[in-house]
């Protein structure tokens, strides 16, 4: 009888340090709190995965941006639960590259068909019709060389020309 209660007794403590080891570490009560530290682990925590970081993104949370933090400046880039936050920081960055060409697409467009940009005003401007009521070509912020905006200055009273967006 004593062998069989030993048995059982070293069966129980066995079960509870199999599950001890087993557990997930990441899971908390915080699902942020608990998603910040599934990423340093090396086992896959698709709770949260791309669907849950896309949400922490979406509403530009804390935990998002202590997530792009951690798995773009240091090691845990290349952990599995990293993958996401890394995934969804690409595709941003692939979004902003193509309004990017599309704005310069525009400027390179506009300006081959001689007009300059007013950003004062936001609008584009034939240069010909510019010059003609003498209209220049200043740069909005002289005193700031960083800001290479410009704007025409055109005497008082001088009747502009419809722009264009």
């Amino acid at each position: 009888m004593k062998a069989t209660r030993r048995i059982a007794t070293a069966f129980a403590i066995a079960s509870a340090l199999f599950a001890a080891c087993n557990r997930k570490p990441w899971i908390q009560n915080n699902d942020s709190n608990a998603a910040l530290k599934a990423l340093g682990s090396a086992a896959p925590a698709p709770e949260y995965g791309r669907e849950f970081w896309q949400g922490q993104h979406d509403q530009n949370t804390d935990a998002w941006r202590e997530a792009v933090k951690l798995c773009s400046e240091s090691i845990l880039a290349s952990y599995p639960n990293c993958l996401p936050i890394n995934e969804i920081v690409q595709a941003d960055a692939q979004k902003q590259a193509a309004k990017e060409r599309q704005k310069n697409t525009h400027f390179d467009e506009m300006t081959r068909r001689g007009y300059d940009f007013d950003a004062a005003r936001g609008l584009w401007f034939r240069e010909t019709d510019m010059v003609a009521r003498k209209c220049y070509y200043m740069p909005l912020n002289p005193n700031d060389p960083a800001d290479l905006r410009s704007t025409f200055q055109c005497p008082a009273g001088t009747q502009l020309p419809k722009g264009e967006k």
